[in-house]
């Protein structure tokens, strides 16, 4: 050190300025990017930088169900109800790449307990969720519009029952899938703490896994405070987005800019359930407790010309056991009694072949899809050809991911949830190459 410092004071003053700049930056082993070593100098962002954010969160929604099925419309219920979530998230460390790339990426899990005014209709239910969100436009340094969905697990619900509650055909089961998307503004009030303002759309179903099953929507406007910390913010005050960006614009591997096809193989397990005929059945209605297997076997070759949007077909082949069943009403041969039996259609009328188009947007570990197909083999002559599929999938390992969503008709009516493992392999195109 006292060489360099005898070194610099022979220099001239140009000279010294450099050097001091130069002493001032901090070692390459601080920002571990082996990418940059053969790069000119950078400004280096601090060791701190390295530590992922974490915060706890407490929010209040205050809302209303939205009147989207025939119940709600005439059953003269109180629509309001409040909420208080709370929240734990964790987010990437600063000095990444997914930082910059995805735009202050993070997940989180939660308890969200709703207290709706028309209890004594649909109970005391609560859920626990995954969350996911990030940055869409900053404003300023302190100041962003933010994105977060949550999808999880619901009960609590009082429920549709043919006896107790025969009117209610909201909801069919005590146990729903919960979804809910939020946009908000989020303001950095101090070093420790965010105060976000917004609003948000949440849903309630079981996805068909049992009848009646028209679903709850919600809308609310949300005020949520949070507390952080590790959080390595303030070491960027200096620089935006944009700026943050130059600085790691060497950090992506050329890799990821080449255009390839991720061939994607998918299995996907459910259970369903479906309306039945009741001429002929000896049911006093058309809601049969039985739940039906589901079986899918999907290839998709995904084309992906940028890193973080995709498309390509899909051959998604279809097992349903509800596929032309029903339910005839036939006497006992001990006790002369009439009982209502199922009556499974043949293997091959269980089949349903169709091709679709696939479409994927991807961001930090999530990527959300969505399909849209017809069916080339169709047994089921009562349902539409046409379906979709939307859902998310998350990216266990390189070559495995897990998937989750719903597929339905007519974008309204639901079918199944696909609960899906999948493994994909990349490829380069083969077309457009040169010859």
């Amino acid at each position: 050190m006292a060489a360099w410092v005898a070194l610099s004071a022979s220099l001239p003053a140009a000279a010294q300025e450099a050097a001091a700049e130069t002493t001032e930056r901090i070692p390459m082993g601080a920002v571990d990017f082996p990418e940059l070593e053969a790069q000119a100098p950078v400004v280096r962002l601090p060791r701190t930088d390295a530590r992922a954010p974490k915060s706890v969160a407490l929010r209040v929604d205050r809302g209303q169900i939205m009147k989207t099925n025939d119940y709600l419309k005439e059953a003269g219920l109180d629509m309001d109800y409040s909420a208080l979530s709370l929240k734990y998230t964790v987010g990437v460390p600063g000095n990444s790449w997914e930082n910059i790339d995805s735009h202050k990426p993070y997940d989180g899990i939660a308890i969200y307990v709703p207290q709706i005014e028309a209890s004594g209709t649909f109970g005391h239910p609560f859920s626990i969720y995954l969350l996911h969100g990030g940055s869409l436009w900053e404003l300023n340094q302190r100041m962003h519009l933010m994105y977060e969905w949550n999808a999880g697990y619901s009960t609590g619900w009082k429920h549709y029952h043919p006896i107790d509650h025969p009117a209610n055909i909201t909801i069919g089961s005590a146990e729903n899938a919960h979804v809910g998307f939020n946009l908000f503004f989020q303001w950095q009030a101090a070093r420790h703490f965010e105060i976000k303002v917004g609003g948000g759309l949440t849903h309630f179903s079981n996805g068909a896994t049992h009848l009646p099953n028209k679903g709850m929507n919600m809308w609310a406007p949300m005020v949520e405070v949070a507390y952080r910390w590790d959080d390595p913010s303030y070491t960027f005050s200096r620089h935006t987005s944009a700026g943050l960006q130059d600085i790691y614009s060497e950090l992506r591997s050329p890799a990821d800019h080449e255009k390839h096809i991720q061939h994607q193989v998918a299995l996907a397990v459910s259970k369903r359930q479906v309306y039945m005929d009741t001429l002929g059945s000896g049911l006093n209605n058309e809601y049969y407790d039985h739940s039906f297997r589901v079986l899918q076997l999907s290839y998709c070759p995904l084309y992906m010309p940028v890193r973080k949007f995709g498309y390509g077909p899909s051959l998604d082949v279809v097992y349903d056991e509800s596929s032309n069943a029903r339910v005839v009403e036939q006497s006992s041969y001990y006790d002369s009694k009439s009982y209502s039996a199922l009556r499974l259609a043949p293997a091959r009328e269980r089949f349903q072949v169709g091709l679709s188009m696939r479409g994927e947007m991807r961001t930090y570990r999530f990527s959300f899809f969505g399909h849209l197909g017809y069916d080339l083999v169709h047994p089921v002559e009562e349902t539409s050809r046409f379906y979709q599929i939307f859902g998310f999938k998350f990216q266990v390992t390189p070559h495995l991911f897990l998937a989750s969503g719903i597929r339905a008709v007519r974008f309204s009516k639901a079918q199944f949830i696909p609960w899906t493992m999948a493994y994909t392999f990349d490829s380069k195109p083969w077309f457009g190459r040169k010859k």
